[in-house]
């Protein structure tokens, strides 16, 4: 137990570490700091992973399966667990269809444009996206 205590104090504190390097990403300009960021993130990391091995997994089975669970807790209570989940539907569908058509559209061999071809499909994109919006605007 007094090792478990030790090892979940070392990973509380190379994660607050690695945390504070990792804001420092966007500012970090000398390979020094980034050096630092790295090895602080790969620290957190390499404790975090051996804290989840020592974790046997009967007490993972114990615990909550499902964020779902906990979010419906109070409405199920209510009753109104299932007026939220028809309300949700629509929108979570929309999403789901959304991110399936640019999985697929990114998923899909490229070739290299033309420079030409590539003026031509940026202004079909301009055009689509601008009456996406309920406006057209005409440069001429």
């Amino acid at each position: 137990m007094m090792g478990n205590t030790k090892q979940l104090a070392e990973l509380i504190s190379s994660l607050e570490q690695a945390t504070l390097m990792a804001q420092q990403i966007g500012t970090a300009v000398e390979q020094n700091q980034l050096f630092e960021i790295s090895s602080s993130l790969r620290i957190a990391h390499h404790r975090l992973s051996a804290f989840l091995t020592t974790i046997p997994s009967s007490a993972a089975d114990k615990s909550p399966s499902s964020v779902e669970s906990m979010q419906l807790g109070v409405e199920e209570e209510n009753g109104e667990a299932e007026a939220a989940e028809e309300e949700r539907s629509p929108a979570v569908e929309k999403v789901e269809e959304k991110m399936r058509e640019c999985f697929i559209r990114n998923k899909r061999a490229k070739r290299p444009l033309s420079p030409s071809s590539a003026v031509v499909e940026t202004s079909a994109t301009e055009k689509r996206s601008g009456r996406e919006y309920g406006f057209y605007f005409d440069p001429y």
